[in-house]
């Protein structure tokens, strides 16, 4: 493969070093590349549309001299880009501010109109529906069992204490899924775009002004990075009002996105754990991440009208 790949980039490569199944460092006479393998050429069409709308934030592989980014040798599909380093001790607040206005612009540059159809929405709301029935009913099937039981553990009374916190959150998780259909009936068209959907802050080179990795790429709603970026957010204790309005200044959530948005996010997070210390700390895990959605979707929904209200 190593001859292939020299014909196909016109490289003379030294030496090749596996990083895992999916990759391999290949260090050439003049640059170091990244190889990776991929299931099929899905993303060809994703790079070429970067490629043509000229958004180089995200580091786009090399073309072959087929001009193709993915190609295909031994019934492999691979692609390969140039390897590039960055300072590993630049803040997380940084890459995020970067990130946040790079995952906003790529969204708003990307943004593709589609005709609602009812199987669209259907399997929508059908997973979103089965999501919280199925977090529903794993607590009405606890708070049944520790009713009906004479003693109580620690982890089932603090699941007590907490059983209407979290049942409220599924009954929001309803109503904005409520919302999102009317929302929806009221529309003739929603938005895809291309979605990065592969957070991690190696992935953020600030010095280069590059994003990397960007094997999962692919046309979805906005709210699919959005959701990760909370999740982010909470388990580094960020700010995320602040990079939800660096983001709406550049992409303007439609109606119909923020109660999307809102839907996934008030679905409880929680496992019911074996040991009680470790189920506590997942229900601790779960009413904290609940708390900072709360406080969210009061800040996410003055952001949105003070957005609309601009742009009247």
């Amino acid at each position: 493969m190593k001859a292939r790949i020299e014909e196909l980039y016109k490289i003379k490569i030294n030496s090749i070093i596996t990083i895992s199944n999916k990759a391999k460092k290949l260090v050439g006479e003049n640059d170091t590349y990244i190889l990776k393998f991929h299931d099929d050429q899905a993303l060809e069409n994703i790079f070429g549309r970067l490629a043509m709308l000229h958004i180089d934030t995200f580091l786009l592989p090399l073309k072959s001299i087929n001009d193709r980014y993915i190609e295909y040798f031994e019934e492999k599909y691979f692609s390969l880009s140039i390897y590039l380093k960055d300072e590993n001790t630049l803040a997380k607040d940084v890459r995020l501010s970067f990130y946040i206005k790079a995952i906003a612009n790529l969204h708003q540059k990307t943004i593709y109109n589609i005709k609602i159809n009812d199987g669209y929405l259907e399997e929508s709301l059908n997973y979103l529906d089965n999501k919280i029935a199925e977090v529903k009913n794993a607590l009405l099937a606890r708070i049944e069992r520790v009713e009906r039981m004479d003693y109580h553990s620690p982890a089932d009374w603090f699941f007590m204490m907490n059983y209407d916190h979290l049942m409220k959150a599924v009954k929001e998780a309803e109503r904005r899924v409520v919302n999102l259909e009317s929302e929806w009936n009221n529309s003739d068209s929603l938005h895809l775009c291309l979605t990065y959907q592969n957070f991690d802050f190696s992935h953020i080179l600030v010095k280069q002004q590059k994003i990397v990795s960007l094997d999962k790429m692919a046309l979805a709603p906005a709210i699919y990075d959005l959701i990760n970026l909370v999740d982010v957010s909470y388990e580094l204790k960020f700010e995320i009002s602040f990079l939800l309005k660096e983001y709406l200044s550049i992409y303007s959530l439609a109606p119909y996105e923020v109660e999307w948005l809102l839907a996934y996010l008030f679905i409880p997070k929680i496992i019911r754990m074996r040991e009680d210390i470790d189920d506590i700390e997942n229900l601790t895990q779960a009413l904290n991440h609940l708390r900072l959605v709360e406080d969210l979707t009061t800040k996410l929904l003055a952001l949105t009208s003070a957005e609309k209200q601009k742009s009247e």
